[in-house]
């Protein structure tokens, strides 16, 4: 996960030049700046807030494979928040704590995640509305 991480954001800081002195960016390169400005903003934590290691996997996760896609930038902490809360509901949680040490559970990460996308998207009005 860790190479498939510096290579999206080292792609990103490729183009963000381009973005700032106001060219116009295909489809592909929209989505690839997106998806590395999430990322950055991702990266940053509270002070004196550590996050459990499998919850940082699930979210890398996430963010890696699409799951943010639809996701606006200005919800994405939010995004993170309301994901640890629903990892912690999930029957999935005390196993994927044991299982992320060693080996992370593709289907079981990626079924989570498709559930709360549903979840989330769902109510994201009433997120907006939050802010």
């Amino acid at each position: 996960m860790a190479g498939s991480l510096k290579l999206e954001l080292a792609q990103f800081r490729e183009v963000e030049d381009f973005t700032k002195l106001g060219f116009v960016l295909d489809e592909v390169t929209k989505k690839l700046v997106n998806r590395g400005e999430k990322l950055t903003k991702l990266l940053v934590q509270n002070r004196n807030e550590p996050i459990d290691i499998a919850d940082q996997t699930v979210f890398l996760y996430a963010a890696l494979n699409g799951y943010l896609d639809e996701i606006p930038l200005n919800l994405v902490n939010l995004y993170e928040k309301e994901l640890y809360k629903f990892l912690k509901k999930t029957i999935f949680y005390e196993p994927l704590n044991i299982i992320s040490k060693e080996i992370l559970e593709k289907e079981i990460i990626n079924y989570i995640l498709i559930t709360f996308k549903r979840f989330f998207l769902g109510r994201k009005e009433i997120f907006l509305k939050l802010l």
